[in-house]
């Protein structure tokens, strides 16, 4: 073949290598280059193997080798967005009644296979009160996974997970560790609100049947003396594949009353989004104290502290991405007088 054939079949394959290169190549894009740079290289031997003419080749395999490597990691590929619709409905004893609606987008961008940032955007309207309507970045922050060691960096989410959210289920700004596999060991440091924060956490899966965790949360407000000094641990147990027990204790070893909380709770099944008609129902008895713990993560608390009582609740899947809720918790508060408090909520997830 002329020399003049294998320069157009050069030409054609660089303007193909190009022009690719700015959208995302499929397979079988990728194979055509592959033999059309096969078939340059054949035509380069044919014509004394050329030095300038093999670079050329050589250069295009990389190129396309390139491409096969990155083709489906575009923009596109690397950012997904989940969401969330949920309505939440709260009757308290003596009190207005509270309804709220929720959207949240969940963003996610993949960096490269370590690299993450992960975000929640929240609008929040509150129909019986819209100066608490909002909107809001929950959390925003870079996430850094090198197998079981991961560093995240940004505002965070705090929750407690050696008690089940008894001590914490918010936000904070900061720095975040975990380390482990089968045991966890988690440590915070930054800010929660206005307090100084540091937290550590070790978490484990001791059989099929026992999992506990025990943590230590350091709250340090700017303007006052009052430190937080928490010591908080929890323990399960699954009966069965259908029945749970539950318990977790907080301590706050700088308070000089109401220092302890306490959740105690048996559960049979539970709702999974992800599994239509699934269900479940479980009942519970909380002591928490406004000294013991920071932001408990129930629903009929709505974060508040200073109850205590007993508590029913049932989650219930109607269709596939959705959830439901019902629960009602009866009891005192520490100050005096009676709670009741009804909570609904569902949502849709997508």
């Amino acid at each position: 073949m002329k020399k003049s054939i294998a320069s157009a079949l050069t030409a054609a394959i660089v303007l193909g290598v190009t022009s690719t290169s700015f959208a995302t190549p499929t397979d079988e894009e990728v194979a055509q280059l592959r033999a059309r740079v096969a078939e340059l290289e054949r035509l380069v031997r044919e014509q004394n193997n050329s030095t300038a003419s093999q670079r050329q080749v050589n250069n295009l395999d990389y190129r396309v080798t390139e491409l096969e490597r990155t083709g489906h990691n575009s923009l596109a590929d690397k950012l997904s967005i989940d969401g969330e619709l949920r309505y939440r409905f709260w009757s308290r004893y003596k009190a207005s009644d509270v309804s709220n609606l929720q959207f949240r987008l969940l963003p996610t961008f993949k960096v490269d296979e370590h690299f993450a940032v992960k975000a929640r955007i929240n609008a929040s309207y509150d129909m019986n009160n819209d100066t608490r309507s909002f909107y809001r970045t929950d959390y925003a922050y870079l996430e850094s996974k090198f197998d079981n060691f991961q560093i995240n960096a940004g505002k965070l989410v705090l929750f407690s997970n050696a008690d089940a959210g008894l001590v914490a289920d918010d936000y904070f700004s900061g720095l975040q560790a975990i380390a482990g596999d089968k045991a966890k060991i988690a440590v915070n440091l930054g800010k929660f609100g206005g307090n100084n924060y540091a937290g550590a956490e070790v978490t484990t899966t001791l059989n099929e049947k026992v999992d506990a965790g025990v943590g230590y949360h350091y709250f340090k407000p700017d303007s006052s003396d009052n430190d937080f000094s928490i010591i908080a641990g929890g323990v399960g147990f699954n009966i069965n594949e259908d029945w749970r027990l539950y318990g977790a204790i907080a301590h706050n070893t700088e308070a000089s009353s109401d220092k302890t909380a306490y959740n105690i709770e048996g559960s049979y099944k539970g709702a999974n989004k992800n599994e239509k008609a699934s269900w479940g129902a479980y009942a519970a008895y909380r002591y928490i104290p406004s000294n013991a713990v920071i932001a408990p993560t129930y629903d009929t608390f709505g974060q508040t502290t200073n109850k205590k009582g007993f508590e029913v609740g049932a989650t219930w899947t109607p269709y596939h991405n959705t959830l439901t809720k019902l629960a009602y918790f009866h009891g005192k508060y520490f100050g005096g007088g009676d709670d009741r408090t009804l909570f609904a909520r569902a949502s849709i997830f997508f």
